[in-house]
């Protein structure tokens, strides 16, 4: 039976040990947000990725991080200013091409969470959330996925639209009162850097009945805070390594 992404979240809860996410794949051996580097981070055991999703030209969701080209691919410019023809046709590293939402969905569907982080700040695009709730319906994909963002407003507006989705807050810094800002936007998760995370901010958000799922977690440093806070979820650019070194921290 396909597990939804909440009772993934319940499980690791009762186990003991947090989700292993791959931050744009497995980024550390393969190009970030491509087909290869999901793959690779699925056969190494994670039980999310996470993909980061803009609109071409031509109102398409197409995945890649940054609003420019420049340092993920060989073009330049906008991603808004291509459509999304022009965008698959750029090398993306070791011949990989930018793929598609849809692409990602079916690829995660039935083994791993998809975690999907919307852009709509610096740079907005109207009516992306209709476009991904929409997707996400056509696909039977709502309950196997998440959709994070920095613009907390898009979070408020995916709340009313689409009420079994599970929804986070992503923070690069530490707010006075965490829980508020997720209630008050709807959210499920609260996703800060995980420098700004503490143990007090774990307990809050527990408390008010919600998940903690930091990034990236990549050296020693960070899993050890990670073991002494005890966060739901860890999202890295390393799954192979944090992965082992995580799982072998925590019992069962």
């Amino acid at each position: 039976m396909t597990q939804s992404i909440r009772d993934r979240y319940e499980a690791a809860h009762d186990d003991g040990r947090p989700l292993i996410g791959g931050h744009r794949g497995n980024p550390a051996q393969h190009p970030e947000n491509t087909l290869r580097s999901f793959r690779s981070a699925i056969a190494a055991g994670c039980d999310l990725i996470e993909c980061d999703v803009h609109l071409s030209a031509d109102s398409r969701l197409i995945v890649i991080h940054d609003h420019t080209l420049d340092r993920t691919t060989n073009g330049k410019g906008l991603v808004r200013d291509h459509s999304a023809a022009e965008l698959r046709r750029l090398d993306a590293g070791q011949g990989e091409h930018l793929p598609l939402l849809q692409e990602v969905i079916e690829l995660a569907l039935g083994k791993v969470g998809l975690v999907i982080e919307i852009k709509q700040i610096p740079i907005p695009y109207p009516g992306l959330e209709e476009k991904l709730v929409a997707m996400l319906r056509q696909l039977g994909a709502v309950q196997e996925c998440a959709v994070v963002s920095f613009y907390h407003p898009s979070i408020k507006v995916l709340r009313g639209m689409e009420p079994k989705l599970q929804l986070g807050l992503l923070e690069g810094a530490r707010p006075i009162e965490p829980a508020r800002m997720m209630r008050e936007a709807g959210a499920d998760v609260y996703s800060p850097h995980w420098g700004a995370m503490d143990p007090q901010l774990v307990k809050e958000i527990h408390a008010a009945g919600g998940a903690v799922g930091v990034w990236p977690v990549d050296d020693e440093t960070a899993v050890a805070w990670c073991r002494f806070c005890k966060p739901d979820s860890i999202f890295t650019n390393r799954p192979v390594e944090i992965g082992a070194a995580l799982r072998a921290a925590t019992p069962g």
